[in-house]
């Protein structure tokens, strides 16, 4: 949750949550290369390109923050 209230600091608790890519007014394709950028470098893991495309919600983003982080990736 750190990562989203870095990349969207107007976002609270509550609205990171539920957050989406339609529902984030400023969730962009830079949005999110950087929210996978500091997550990369908060978890020290390697997300692959083809990934970015999913991740596009925060439960989304969280589904593959822990197949990464269990599959040792």
């Amino acid at each position: 949750m750190d990562c989203f209230a870095t990349v969207f600091p107007t976002l609270d608790e509550t609205e990171i949550l539920r957050a989406r890519h339609t529902s984030v007014a400023n969730w962009d394709s830079l949005a999110t290369v950087t929210l996978i950028s500091v997550i990369e470098e908060e978890f020290d893991v390697s997300i692959p390109r083809e990934d970015f495309e999913y991740m596009i919600s925060f439960d989304l983003v969280l589904e593959c923050l822990k197949r990464r982080t269990v599959n040792g990736s």
